[in-house]
């Protein structure tokens, strides 16, 4: 059997990025999730900070977009059509950046800087594509959109957003009545009009493309 070793990251956890068969990520973040960290930083005024690493596929080329700061907290990237959107949260400057990061290039291209006030917290907030989408469904019939807009849609129970695609949102909801199964639901971003309800899943496939079942 054939191994190869991989220079210049820890023992991590390492995983397909949705979308691209060329790319694996691993995120160095001992254990803790965004809102996790924001709490720990609040609690003691430190955070020691995360790294993530991208590697690609078949060289084993590793690429790791920003060096480790205390209380900066980066987020798992995520595939957007060629090249990856990366939310980093700055805790010292109270502040939240959204980046493109193109690794053949090393070259990041800052695309948005918020204010971490205009968030109440940093629970479940994630960041989806495409284009890039920031936002949390709070689990009372709300869908949160912190970025590139800021306004609130009214959705059902157990809906969870799973894919933008230009001004449609695709969401996913689940319902037992009494056997399980699931909905797909397309929203209209600007009005969060139900465009369509359907039963069945979606999933992203290793070259972009949406396969439903």
């Amino acid at each position: 059997m054939k191994v190869k070793k991989l220079n210049g990251i820890p023992e991590i956890y390492i995983e397909p990025v949705e979308g691209t068969d060329e790319w694996y990520v691993g995120v160095n973040d001992n254990g803790s999730d965004l809102y996790e960290a924001e709490e720990i930083f609040k609690e003691e005024h430190y955070f020691q900070g995360t790294e993530c690493y991208l590697i690609h596929y078949p060289d084993g080329d590793v690429y790791k977009p920003f060096n480790k700061q205390a209380n900066v907290y980066v987020n798992k990237p995520i595939w957007d059509n060629g090249k990856f959107g990366i939310l980093v949260v700055d805790f010292n400057f109270k502040k939240i950046f959204i980046y493109h990061y193109l690794p053949e290039s090393n070259k990041l291209k800052e695309i948005a800087e918020i204010p971490l006030s205009n968030v109440k917290d940093c629970y479940n907030l994630i960041l989806d594509s495409s284009p890039l989408i920031w936002g949390r469904s709070e689990n009372n019939g709300i869908y949160e959109i912190v970025w590139p807009v800021k306004k609130e849609i009214q959705i059902e129970d157990t809906e969870t957003l799973l894919y933008r695609d230009e001004d449609v949102l695709y969401f996913s909801q689940w319902i037992e009545d009494p056997e399980y199964h699931e909905y797909i639901i397309k929203r209209d971003m600007k009005t969060g009009k139900v465009l369509e309800k359907v039963p069945g899943m979606l999933y992203k496939m290793p070259n972009g493309t949406i396969w439903k079942v």
